[in-house]
């Protein structure tokens, strides 16, 4: 929700005196503003074989349809040392280099079985990201934990 703003003038002016109503309208505004910035979802987006080639994944059920920057939460329960690379839809660069020493902030290897790994990563403007794993594992799942909507 944008901000509705009054406007304040100096003393003498009493037109827009310090209030309780007027500090409560601030205040109110203040807690809508925060409450736009950070979505805490604790959402499962995803829960089936784990990708071997780059592979949309449309999270936009939870984020929305525009730009968001989203914290991701993947779930491999392969006990095999896996690598994972996530990035945003249609980007070209590679975050992914077929080895357990995937670089990047949205990349990843699994060391051990039933671990949770987070990544951060920015979606296209449909609320669309891409990922990629190692080999197909079943049963991977991927939640969203937060995102910012960027727009």
């Amino acid at each position: 929700m944008p901000y509705t703003p009054y406007v304040w003038q100096n003393f003498p002016n009493v037109t827009t005196p310090i209030s309780k109503a007027n500090l409560d309208h601030l205040e109110t505004q203040y807690d809508e503003a925060v409450a736009d910035i950070l979505t805490v979802a604790e959402t499962e987006v995803y829960n089936g074989n784990s990708p071997a080639a780059w592979t949309d994944l449309d999270i936009s059920a939870v984020v929305g349809t525009n730009p968001a920057l989203v914290l991701l939460k993947i779930y491999y329960p392969a006990g095999a040392q896996e690598s994972f690379a996530f990035r945003k839809n249609g980007d070209g660069d590679e975050f992914y280099s077929g080895s357990y020493d995937s670089a990047g902030a949205a990349a990843g290897s699994t060391v051990a079985a039933n671990i949770f790994y987070a990544v951060m990563v920015a979606t296209d403007v449909l609320g669309v990201i891409e990922w990629k794993t190692d080999g197909v594992v079943a049963a991977t799942t991927v939640d969203v934990i937060a995102f910012v909507i960027t727009s």
